[in-house]
């Protein structure tokens, strides 16, 4: 597995590659931390056992999610470890996820995430004081918080983008309901315009002011497998092809396109540079490319002290249309019951606070 951020607070690319984090800057990779570790005194076996909370086999861990901010970076890993660490990666915190994290957002007074079962939480930047935040039927694909953090976008693989106030999620904006498939991603564009990247081979431009649907692009070239931004342009890839879309105005408009000879795991992108991770069994390579005016130039490999061996694809879901078969009815129902009884709980508790 390997996760690629482009940090603006720092001006860096930061580089998930099994359990260890990287830096990139001005050609150089620097070493930054080794992830997964859970730094607490371990609860005893039996509250362990009882609670569920404990964390994978030692040895398993690799980087699934990082995400930024001006005071700290925080880091999910497939083994159920949350983590924060400081500007010098000095770590902050860690805590065991009730299940394994799926997305992460940060702010200067909250860490977010969402997990496997379709549950979303926030704790504070020492990763405590967990609250639950809301659920949904299935697995939570990706998260995003606005940028005056009064709302968390959250979409799943059933199709849904839903809107929430935050902190208290129960309070539900709206549902942008358009696509036919999963909701692998979504990227805020602006304040006001939301991008979503489905499994129905569709790009949905959204206007959140209005809650409407302001584009439809569709791929030619196969199912979505990463997407990036950078402003005003939007970086997609299916398998080895790359595609650069430019917004004005609330439009998308293609720009160029560029094919590789091994297909992209995933990428990140600057203002002036793009950072590839390629795969072709069995070579993996990180590449960088200059960027400039919507249009990438190769500049050759990244080297480092990493090991590529450790980059792992992570396959696209399932298909709802194609793929998932019956017997999940009871599931859902139990699931839905659950997530209505802690929101229902969660405004009672706001009620008596507010009394």
């Amino acid at each position: 597995m390997s996760v690629l951020h482009f940090d603006k607070h720092s001006n860096t690319f930061l580089i998930g590659i099994g359990e260890n984090l990287y830096q990139y800057s001005n050609n150089q990779t620097t070493f930054l931390t080794k992830c997964g570790e859970y730094l607490d005194i371990p609860a005893p076996e039996q509250e362990i056992k009882e609670n569920k909370r404990a964390p994978r086999a030692e040895g398993n861990a690799y980087i699934t999610g990082v995400a930024s901010c001006e005071e700290c970076v925080a880091v999910i890993s497939n083994n159920k470890i949350v983590e924060t660490f400081n500007r010098q990666f000095q770590k902050q915190a860690s805590v065991v996820a009730m299940k394994r994290p799926t997305s992460v957002q940060v702010t200067n007074k909250n860490v977010v995430i969402s997990d496997k079962s379709g549950d979303a939480y926030s704790y504070d930047l020492s990763l405590a004081n967990q609250k639950y935040l809301l659920g949904h039927v299935s697995v939570v694909m990706d998260t995003v918080m606005t940028p005056d953090h009064n709302f968390l976008i959250t979409c799943d693989r059933d199709e849904k983008i839903r809107i929430s106030h935050f902190p208290n999620c129960y309070n539900i904006e709206a549902y942008l309901l358009a696509h036919q498939e999963y909701v692998l991603k979504i990227l805020l564009l602006s304040p006001n315009t939301l991008l979503s990247v489905g499994g129905d081979q569709n790009l949905l431009l959204w206007d959140l002011t209005s809650k409407t649907l302001l584009q439809t692009v569709s791929s030619t070239k196969g199912d979505f497998t990463s997407v990036t931004y950078t402003s005003p342009y939007l970086i997609t890839c299916n398998l080895s092809h790359v595609t650069v879309y430019k917004l004005t105005n609330n439009t998308l408009a293609q720009v160029s396109e560029l094919t590789l000879d091994h297909g992209i795991v995933s990428l990140a992108a600057s203002d002036s540079h793009v950072v590839v991770l390629t795969r072709k069994v069995p070579s993996t390579k990180l590449e960088l490319y200059q960027f400039s005016e919507g249009v990438m130039s190769s500049l050759g490999e990244i080297e480092g002290e990493f090991d590529l061996s450790k980059c792992v694809e992570t396959p696209l879901p399932e298909k709802i249309k194609t793929g998932r078969t019956a017997g999940f009815a009871g599931y859902f129902e139990r699931k839905r019951k659950r997530i209505e009884e802690e929101a229902l709980k969660e405004e009672t508790r706001q009620v008596k606070l507010n009394s």
